[in-house]
């Protein structure tokens, strides 16, 4: 049994992994192993010798023989030899196991010494890979303080840009607000002296429209009176003409009277009654064409008269409604804006002072910075340095986006009071318009007087060549109608009553006359206020020009401020250009850094396996390797660490940058869509 043991404990040693290397420890296992073989070498032998002993007693007994000396002598040589052979077996056995005890040791030395080369190869390696790690980390800490270093500097010039833009607005504004403090305050002053103006035209005006009103009933009255005189005379005319036509008729039945008395005396007189019948004839084609140009000019009359109510009733309408009414109610409306305004103004002033303080406050405050000897506490300053920073621009921001509200209202408000102001002048103008249509009106309602005057001196010359034809007429009458003198006396009443009647129209013609010489004099004083107006309305205009050079000047001030904001988005784009870049260069610092990582990995497997491996030969070599590769590892995992800080401090600040250009982009944008 003991045999086998020892047979199974050299098969087990024999069986050891071909991988595993030996240490030096070794050598004592195996003395240890060869002085556990003698010993059950011994016990072998001792048992033999007490089995033999116990079987030559039988053999004695067998033996007849006395010998029992030699015998004695045989036993203990054969004991001799058999435990010489034993020692010699043994000590061949002991020479074989040192033999391949002493192989197994050489074997195991070279492959300690192959592994130690191995792992000086892999030590060297992985130094190499180190010194290429910490130049690439060197090479990364430059890039990120040169990243650092641009941001800083493209952030202090925006800052400066951005306080450059906000004080040119500023002054802008102030000028602008000063430019409208004195406008306001002009027409504050003149206020008073408009309104007394205003009262003094009005009071003017509707004196005027009250005698106008008063000249045109007068007027209306004289038509009436003119147009009755004319229906009277028209009346007159016709009567005289029927008794005319009545004393004619009368005149041919003495006439054929008398030719049936004459015929039988004298033939001669035939010639006579014929003259007699034209001139019967004459007479009667007269009448007839006076009594249709009586009928003819009766509409004529009628529809002038008819024109001349619908321009009393126009002229009483334009009358009853007051332009200036409106133009007051207008001009209240725009001081309580101004006042509003000129109320909202100095708030919006105090906030942008307060606004500037606290800037040029947070500019003043001293940058802490801690440099300490380990790189975390450096990267937590610059964080916690950087979070201060953050908090004091989106602060700023939030203030400026304020400003910019307030900005937009007062904008809205000025283009509200523009608005205000063209509507004024387009009423303006539309009195100035209503003004002219007045004077049109006038002017319309002077031609038709001059043509209705015009045409009752037709009418006059008309009556009087009729007249003179009735009194060749009469004479011719006369002559060849002695015999109706008497009949005739009538016809000469009816001439004097026409006469009587010629002259009160020609008294009726010098009044005319002088009521047209009085109403040119109206229009003359007409005209005078026409120019009053349109001196107001070139004043009107004036102030509209300096109104539209003021709007000019705004709108290129707005162009500026656009061309300005152009130039912020170019910046803008440059910015995000290098943020893209910036971000690219992050990404391959972390495909860098994550391939890195899979190295430390891969390495960390390798030297556990190597580990596990040289435990059993180089338990010191390995401590040591392990111990520095531990402080390697330690640095390289600092390094990463800090590595990955840094990496995450530029994406905040990526992010950061990336919402701050998101958020100029914006207010870029509602800037533009409210200009």
């Amino acid at each position: 049994m003991d045999r086998r043991n020892w047979l199974w404990r050299r098969k087990s040693s024999e069986r050891s992994p071909s991988g595993e290397t030996e240490s030096p420890g070794s050598l004592s296992s195996h003395s240890e192993r060869f002085s556990d073989d003698q010993v059950n070498l011994f016990f072998f032998i001792s048992i033999q010798t007490s089995n033999h002993n116990s079987q030559s007693p039988e053999i004695t007994s067998k033996v007849i023989s006395g010998d029992e000396e030699q015998d004695a002598s045989l036993e203990t040589q054969s004991e001799k030899l058999s435990e010489a052979l034993l020692d010699i077996r043994a000590k061949e056995d002991l020479v074989k196991q040192h033999a391949k005890v002493a192989e197994e040791a050489v074997a195991g030395w070279e492959r300690a010494e192959n592994e130690v080369l191995i792992l000086k190869k892999q030590n060297e390696v992985l130094t190499q890979k180190n010194l290429i790690l910490e130049g690439r980390i060197g090479h990364l800490d430059g890039a990120l303080k040169e990243c650092l270093r641009q941001l800083r500097q493209a952030r202090e010039d925006q800052e400066e840009k951005i306080y450059d833009a906000i004080a040119k607005k500023s002054r802008e504004w102030e000028l602008t607000r000063s430019e409208l403090e004195n406008q306001i305050a002009k027409l504050h002053s003149q206020l008073p002296n408009a309104k007394l103006d205003a009262c003094s035209n009005l009071e003017a005006l509707e004196k005027e429209n009250s005698i106008l009103k008063l000249n045109l009933l007068s007027k209306d009255r004289e038509l009436a009176l003119r147009t009755s005189e004319r229906d009277l005379s028209a009346l007159a005319a016709e009567s005289a003409s029927k008794q005319h036509l009545e004393s004619i008729k009368k005149v041919s039945k003495l006439e054929a009277e008398c030719r049936k008395l004459k015929v039988v005396t004298q033939r001669s007189t035939l010639v006579k009654d014929h003259r007699s019948l034209s001139a019967s004839s004459v007479y009667a084609e007269s009448l007839t064409d006076s009594q249709s140009d009586g009928g003819e000019r009766l509409p004529v009359y009628e529809s002038r008269s008819s024109k001349m109510d619908g321009l009393e009733s126009i002229d009483d309408d334009s009358c009853q409604k007051s332009p200036w009414e409106s133009a007051l109610v207008v001009g209240q409306i725009y001081t309580n804006r101004t006042l509003e305004r000129s109320l909202v103004n100095p708030s919006v002033e105090i906030d942008l002072m307060n606004d500037f303080l606290e800037m040029e406050r947070i500019l003043a405050s001293p940058e802490t910075q801690s440099v300490g000897d380990h790189p975390c506490t450096v990267v937590n300053d610059r964080e916690d340095h950087m979070k201060i920073e953050l908090e004091a621009m989106i602060n700023w921001t939030a203030k400026l986006e304020e400003k910019f509200q307030k900005m937009g209202s007062e904008k809205i408000n000025l283009e509200m009071a523009l608005t205000e102001c063209q509507i004024q002048l387009k009423k303006s103008e539309d009195q100035l318009k209503e003004t002219e249509a007045k004077l049109v009106d006038m002017s319309t309602q002077l031609t038709a007087a001059n043509q209705d005057k015009i045409a009752v001196q037709k009418e006059v010359t008309i009556l009087k060549e009729k007249l003179n034809n009735s009194t060749r007429l009469l004479d011719e009458a006369k002559v060849h109608a002695s015999q109706v003198r008497n009949q005739l006396m009538d016809s000469n009443q009816a001439k004097r009553l026409v006469l009587v009647e010629l002259e009160n129209a020609n008294k009726t013609k010098a009044e005319a006359e002088s009521q047209l010489k009085v109403l040119k004099l109206e229009l003359d004083e007409a005209k005078v206020d026409a120019l009053q107006v349109r001196n107001q309305l070139i004043d009107s205009y004036q102030e509209k020009r300096l109104v539209l050079v003021e709007l000019e000047s705004a709108n290129v001030r707005k162009t500026e401020a656009e061309e300005q904001l152009k130039v912020v988005k170019l910046e803008l784009e440059t910015l995000r250009s290098n943020n893209f870049s910036l971000e690219k260069e992050v990404e391959e610092e972390r495909k860098l850094s994550s391939d890195s990582i899979s190295k430390c990995k891969k390495l960390e497997n390798e030297m556990s396996r190597m580990a596990m491996e040289s435990k059993l030969q180089s338990s010191a070599i390995v401590e040591e390797f392990r111990i520095n590769q531990d402080k390697e590892l330690e640095v390289a995992a600092s390094k990463f660490a800090d590595c990955q800080n840094t990496i995450t401090s530029i994406g905040r600040q990526l992010k950061y940058l990336a919402s701050i250009d998101d958020f100029l982009f914006d207010s870029d944008k509602k800037t533009v869509e409210v200009l």
